[in-house]
This record gives C-alpha cells, structure tokens and sequence, in this order.
C-alpha cells in the first residue's frame, strides 16, 4: 500500500498514528545512511529524539537531529504533511538537507535555532578532530613504510639499478616525503581549531626560542634577527609562537641570493589591539598575489626553487583570526616584505 512513495523522488518517512515508522522509501534510506528496514515499527523518535510532534503544522518545515546506521549525529530539515491513504492517517515527513542557507532562515524564524546551532558546531568540531586524527596517525603510516623502504631499495640495491633506475627510487623517495609533509602541514592547520588556555605571554622571550628552534636555518643563511621592547600579551602562546615561526622562516627562505637576510621585528600598541610587524629585505611580493598567498597548498614559485608545502600562510591566517585580528602584507617585487598582524587586547 505505500509502496507508492518509492516512486518518488524525495527522501520520505511515513509514520503512523501510534508515532511509529511504517514505511521509509529507498531514497530515504540512502539519504539518512540506513542500511535496511530494520528501523520500521520504530517510535520516529528513535531518528529524531528532538522532534515534538504535538507542535507540528501541515506544510512546516523544521529543523532537528538525528543519527545515522553508525549513530554519528547529523542535523536535518523536514517538512511536515498530513494525509489519509485508504481511510488511515499518517505523518508524512519529506527530508531535505541540513544548509547554511537554511542556518540562516532558522536564526531567524526558529526560537530554537541558537541551541541547534550550537550543537551543529560541536558535532562539526568532533568530525573534525576525527579527521585530524586521521590524516595525522592513519595516513602517515603507509608513507613512513613507503619512504624507509625506497630508502632501503636504494642502499641496497644500488649496484644493481642504472642511472634511470636510481633516479626513479628517488623520485619515490621525494614524492612521499613531499606527501608526507603536505599531510602534516594539514594536520597542523587543522588543529588551529583546538583551544588552549589563554595566557599573558612575553613576546620577547618567545622570539628567543623561535630563533633558537630555527637556529640551524639561522645560520645557514647568517641572517640577522632584530627586535626590541616587545610587549607581554594575552594570548594562546603555542598558537602565536607558531605564527611568528612561520614568518621568520618564510623572511629568511625568500632571501635574495648572496644577500645577507635581515628582519626587523616591531609591535604597536593601539587602541583595541597591538599591531606586530615582520620586516625583511627578500625578494618581495607582487601586489597581485597578497589575497592569493593564504589560500592551503599555492605556491608562488616553483619547490625546485623553494621548498615547503604552501601551507604556512594559510595558518597565520587562521591564527591571526583565533586572536580576532587580521594579517596582511606591504610589499613589491625585490623590495623585501612587511608582513603586519593583529592581536586584540581582549580575546573573547
């Protein structure tokens, strides 16, 4: 008898006056990742455990959670409909997906939709440290056996390649050591989103240990490194110590060639927030880029030129933003780069 709804192209739950599932169409099923019938003479609310059916309208729609086969929450639309099919009423559900567009429309209309919200977020976030956990343990590992096995293939077999041989053994060996760091590189821009405690930082002592992490770098280049009366900030002091790295680096790989590289570090108080400015004498910026430079893995310039990932600007930015500032660059072509941030007083 209600067969019929598998002819339609909407995902559709049909409950009946007892407010149990009698019927969910095969689209229905592949949008809410059931894998069978087995949820049939179910209460509807073991799919929707927010849903109040007492507060239903014909043709309303409604926004609530549900979980799927794995019981991994999800947020859902609905529209709600009545009807009698051969003289029995039933509660007609037509799911729709959950958008930011309709984030919008609820925000506005639905009493209810700050605490959805809330909870939307917090299941995004759990999602994404499930995904940071992934590409941080899970997807370095085929690499690490990849990379220490070509590695072994070239020690001890090299007697046995030819010239075009090795050169294909460490083509391998590059090629996964390039993947492995653009996997840590996404690793560590997603985990931005973790918080850790505020606290009142000494940015000149945090500049010390930068120098002293990046002190091999240092003086490969011999460059020179200048700041004074830097002030002490609230922040979150793993975050902005990451942030000042990445551009200290960034100043001294960008050198220009036989140029000694020299950064010049300053700060500024203003009235909402302090102004920090890294100032070196590389080989600049076309003004054409500084919008493009923050996007995750663009590149400027060839890796046979350069190394890294293109990753590094993108997480100043996001670290940047996490302190409710912004971060922008002043620069031309062979003229060296200032790049400037901002850091608000108060961190909400």
């Amino acid at each position: 008898m209600l067969n019929f709804f598998d002819t339609i192209p909407i995902p559709t739950i049909v409950v009946n006056n007892e407010n149990k599932i009698v019927f969910i169409n095969q689209i229905g099923l592949q949008f809410l990742e059931l894998p069978n019938q087995d949820i049939v003479l179910k209460p509807v609310i073991y799919l929707f455990p927010e849903i109040e059916l007492g507060k239903l309208k014909n043709k309303e729609y409604f926004t609530t959670s549900y979980k799927n086969s794995i019981r991994v929450n999800n947020f859902i639309n609905i529209q709600f409909d009545s009807s009698t099919i051969q003289n029995i009423e039933y509660k007609l559900f037509y799911l729709k997906e959950f958008s930011s567009k309709d984030s919008q429309y609820f925000s506005i209309n639905n009493t209810d939709s700050i605490e959805l919200q809330n909870k939307l977020l917090i299941n995004q976030n759990k999602e994404l440290e499930q995904f940071t956990h992934i590409i941080s343990h899970d997807l370095q590992e085929p690499l690490i056996s990849l990379i220490g096995y070509s590695k072994l293939l070239e020690e001890e077999y090299q007697d046995k390649f030819d010239e075009e041989g090795k050169m294909f053994v460490q083509f391998i060996n590059k090629s996964a050591i390039r993947m492995q760091n653009l996997i840590s590189g996404l690793a560590q821009l997603s985990r931005i989103n973790k918080r850790e405690a505020i606290s009142l930082t000494d940015i000149s002592i945090l500049i010390k240990e930068v120098k002293d992490d990046l002190s091999h770098k240092i003086n490969k280049y011999n460059a020179i490194i200048t700041y004074e009366n830097l002030p002490s900030i609230n922040c979150y002091p793993t975050y902005i110590r990451l942030l000042f790295q990445n551009l200290i680096s960034n100043s001294i790989k960008f050198s220009k060639k036989r140029i000694q590289p020299k950064i010049q570090i300053s700060c500024f108080e203003r009235e909402i927030d302090w102004l920090f400015q890294i100032k070196d004498n590389g080989i600049g910026i076309d003004s054409r880029h500084f919008d493009t430079i923050y996007i995750p893995f663009k590149r400027l310039h060839n890796r046979n030129e350069y190394s890294g990932t293109g990753i590094g600007l993108a997480v100043c930015k996001k670290i940047a933003e996490k302190h409710q500032g912004d971060i922008w660059v002043e620069s031309q072509p062979k003229q060296g780069s200032k790049f400037c941030f901002s850091v608000k007083r108060t961190i909400f």
